[in-house]
């Protein structure tokens, strides 16, 4: 499973506006305790950047975004 951890709203080389979303995925499990009642154990994993459109995206620094299948640089307006 994949969750949304922050959007961070940018313009591109051209004016437009976009949006990159920082999405991390998580595993989660059912544990069984040791009293018998279960519980649910959230594993954090990877991290990656896209667009909403899907997109794939690279960190620059902490202003900047690079689609990577362009190269355009994204500013981030925050």
């Amino acid at each position: 499973m994949e969750e949304a951890l922050a959007h961070y709203r940018c313009a591109g080389d051209d004016g437009t506006y976009v949006t990159v979303v920082d999405y991390r995925h998580v595993a989660i499990e059912n544990v069984a305790i040791e009293t018998g009642a279960t519980g649910v154990r959230r594993r954090p994993g990877a991290r990656r950047l896209a667009l909403t459109t899907g997109e794939p995206v690279r960190y620059i620094d902490a202003q900047t975004f690079e689609v990577i299948a362009s190269g355009e640089l994204l500013r981030r307006l925050d």
